[in-house]
């Protein structure tokens, strides 16, 4: 039987995702897996109550999937906030060789994943997949402009148009959600299409912690998580019996602010408002495996958790210390952060049959791996032009060891835009405070006359607490070759050399530069 591979070679395909050798080809994607990435937001690895035993709060479904696939250890977001790290599972690409080099998508802004650009969906669309996103969007859009054209400015938006460059048009047959859980406008997108005109401006109670602006009548905060997962779930039952496989891209809204639990959800941790929600997080994973189970698919689906970044402090990590839960028990710092509590995340990986059950990595991952991940699970070959940081992890999930590390080194950057490089057990951190929301902020540590980087030991020093800066000079050198190497390079893969957006160029201590 003729191979995809040798289908595209012969027909003289270029550029197009080909099949690892020996798999026969089926232009309705059959005989591969259905693949489902869950990505909850503001929730660091601390949160799994199976992987801290000062966690307090019961996250049972999470720690159901520890015990059927691997967990990775080392796993860290691209950035320690939302908007690029979602870049970077989409495009398996660091956002900061996007235009976004530091903080998020702002309100109204338009795309932030390049048109031209191969993203995971549209892989694995081209490969024979049904490809859906329901949950948070916050990688832009282009809002229709009263008139024509696309605008930027609320007081001009038609939203009895249809708004482009979302999810649609980045790859998703199907997309159901909100755009960001706390900004306006509070309405539900189908497809690009408002579910209603959002023409009432909404004031939400303050403990929700949500911002307040433009909304449909009636907009309900804590109905937003359930009201996703059930479309979630619906999907997976839709298309299970298909032969054509599918992908769910599940970003969920929570533990995100607003802090808006279920009623059923409410006071059930017995802490406060943010652990019953963590809670609730839990339960929809749950709801996420069942619906896999319940359909027969369960056997047959790649199954990811992760999250965006670490916790953020509207948690209150004080608060929940009070009552015995420690979110910050093994690592310092906080969603925002360059320390290792901004960008540490979960990784679960659940593949019955080919991922063995309760096992561990310890080896240093991105989530710019999902892609390539994904790719060599749906039996396609990623072309050199896309996911230019994106490393398989395939092999190791299916039990190949090795002593040879995954990735050269890993990068993550804070909301500021600070770098972090990681190799082996040492992190070299291009500021002088947190790069984020912790103390010391960064202005704070340089008047505290504080070293201008930061290198720590992790193996010996999890919770960063002593500055080696000064006595591994040979350390601070070669790690920051690599990352002049990986910027230099336009990628951390093998391959052709790439250019950042516009070619932008950055090294350590001075702002990002034009190439010349």
């Amino acid at each position: 039987m003729i191979t995809r591979r040798d289908f595209l070679r012969l027909a003289g395909v270029a550029g197009v995702a080909a099949a690892v050798p020996g798999e026969a080809w089926s232009a309705k994607g059959e005989g591969k897996p259905n693949i489902v990435v869950i990505l909850a937001d503001d929730m660091g690895i601390d949160s799994v109550s199976a992987l801290n035993d000062k966690c307090g709060i019961p996250t049972p479904h999470l720690n159901a999937l520890l015990k059927q696939g691997m967990h990775f250890s080392d796993a860290h977001s691209g950035s320690a906030v939302c908007s690029p790290t979602r870049y970077g599972v989409l495009t398996g690409r660091y956002s900061w060789r996007s235009s976004l080099k530091r903080g998020i998508v702002g309100k109204w802004k338009p795309p932030l994943i390049e048109k031209d650009r191969l993203t995971l969906p549209q892989m694995l669309k081209n490969t024979g997949y049904n490809t859906a996103c329901i949950g948070k969007w916050h990688l832009g859009w282009n809002w229709a402009k009263k008139g024509g054209g696309f605008t930027t400015n609320l007081k001009d938006i038609d939203f009895s148009k249809t708004t482009q460059g979302g999810p649609t048009g980045r790859g998703f047959d199907y997309y159901f959600g909100d755009d960001v859980p706390n900004w306006p406008p509070f309405v539900w997108i189908e497809n690009g299409k408002t579910q209603g005109i959002p023409d009432t401006q909404l004031s939400f109670a303050k403990h929700y912690h949500s911002n307040n602006g433009i909304g449909a009548k009636g907009w309900d905060l804590a109905a937003v998580l359930p009201k996703i997962t059930a479309k979630s779930v619906e999907y997976i039952k839709q298309n299970a019996p298909k032969k054509k496989p599918f992908f769910l891209f599940f970003p969920m809204t929570s533990p995100h602010s607003p802090i808006a639990p279920a009623k059923e959800f409410q006071g059930k941790s017995g802490i406060n408002a943010y652990a019953d929600f963590l809670m609730e997080t839990d339960w929809c994973v749950g709801q996420i495996t069942k619906a896999l189970a319940d359909s027969g698919a369960a056997d047959n689906t790649l199954l990811i958790f992760t999250t965006d970044n670490g916790t953020s402090p509207i948690c209150k990590f004080d608060e929940l210390r009070a009552k015995n839960t420690d979110l910050q028990n093994h690592w310092r710092g906080m969603k925002a952060d360059a320390f290792e509590g901004g960008h540490r995340v979960p990784f679960i990986a659940r593949w019955p049959g080919r991922i063995k059950g309760g096992t561990k990595s310890d080896q240093i991952i991105s989530l710019v791996d999902i892609m390539a991940t994904c790719a060599d699970a749906a039996g396609v070959k990623l072309p050199e032009s896309a996911g230019e940081d994106s490393v398989n992890l395939m092999p190791t999930l299916k039990g190949k060891t090795t002593n040879t590390p995954l990735h050269q080194a890993v990068i993550c950057h804070s909301a500021s835009g600070v770098f972090v490089v990681r190799k082996g057990k040492w992190k070299l951190q291009f500021s002088a405070g947190s790069g984020g929301w912790s103390n010391p902020k960064d202005r704070a540590a340089q008047k505290q006359g504080l070293p201008k980087w930061q290198l720590y030991d992790l193996s010996a020093d999890p919770k960063e607490t002593k500055n080696q800066i000064n006595n591994h000079p040979e350390k601070v050198k070669e790690l920051t070759a690599i990352l002049r190497g990986f910027i230099e390079k336009g990628r951390s893969t093998p391959g052709a050399p790439k250019k950042n957006h516009n070619g932008a160029i950055w090294w350590p201590g001075l702002p990002w530069k034009q190439a010349k």
